[in-house]
């Protein structure tokens, strides 16, 4: 048998990553005493982003996401029906597995944002776009259901200081704005997983009793099989 000790603290029992990449939708809620907070409502909106781990658990990535927003003061906004938000960011952070299955994350970033507001053809069907530099802070509680595929719920904060011409004594209800968001989303992982590990992980599974094995111990365990064979096969 192998050894049964299964401490994610011993380097040579870690799982490492080298790269992620996040699906998600999220819910955007404007806030502040600025034209942002007092004139928009929040919605529904959608992402993706992609990190490389540098060392350990410190990784770098880049995202892009959508949200969509409802004008619901027009003397703040302007003549407009809804608002698009896209954001495109760079982003570092730190990923920390506190348990075999769970992990927190947080990372800043910064980038563009641009608002693109919509008029209803009945209001004459223009757009405008108000745009700024993005600056972003993003945490997740992530869940793995296989080594390769995860769960996440994921708050984040933005302040964007927007570039919007206007008088001086306007400057501070237009210049920048805030979003809180909050997204759930599946995070798909390329390992890497030492040989030890794969062993541990192999006999803490087959040390329960086959007929009282879950679902997802049973895909887990065909995996990590198939992850030692090949590892086995090209270190021979």
């Amino acid at each position: 048998m192998f050894a049964q000790t299964d401490s994610i603290s011993d380097p040579e029992s870690s799982r490492l990553r080298r790269n992620v990449t996040d699906l998600f939708i999220q819910r955007g809620t404007p806030m502040g005493d600025n034209y942002i907070g007092n004139g928009l409502s929040g919605g529904l909106g959608f992402g993706i982003r992609t990190q490389a781990y540098l060392y350990k658990g410190l990784y770098i990535g880049a995202a892009l996401s959508n949200d969509f927003m409802k004008v619901n003061d027009v003397d703040i906004v302007g003549n407009y029906d809804r608002a698009t938000k896209f954001n495109a960011y760079l982003f570092a952070g730190y990923d920390y597995r506190f348990t075999d299955l769970w992990h927190v994350t947080g990372d800043i970033g910064i980038g563009y944002s641009q608002n693109k507001n919509r008029q209803t053809t009945a209001q004459g069907g223009a757009k405008f776009r108000d745009s700024g530099t993005l600056f972003r802070f993003t945490t997740s509680i992530e869940y793995e259901f296989t080594p390769a595929i995860s769960v996440f719920a994921s708050p984040s904060f933005e302040m964007v200081d927007y570039k919007i011409a206007t008088a001086p004594a306007l400057s501070n209800a237009f210049n920048s704005g805030n979003y809180f968001n909050v997204a759930i989303g599946v995070r798909i992982s390329d390992n890497i997983a030492s040989i030890d590990r794969l062993k541990r992980d192999i006999d803490r599974i087959e040390a329960i009793p086959e007929d009282q094995r879950g679902g997802v111990q049973r895909i887990r365990l065909k995996i990590y099989k198939k992850r030692l064979a090949r590892r086995l096969a090209r270190k021979n």
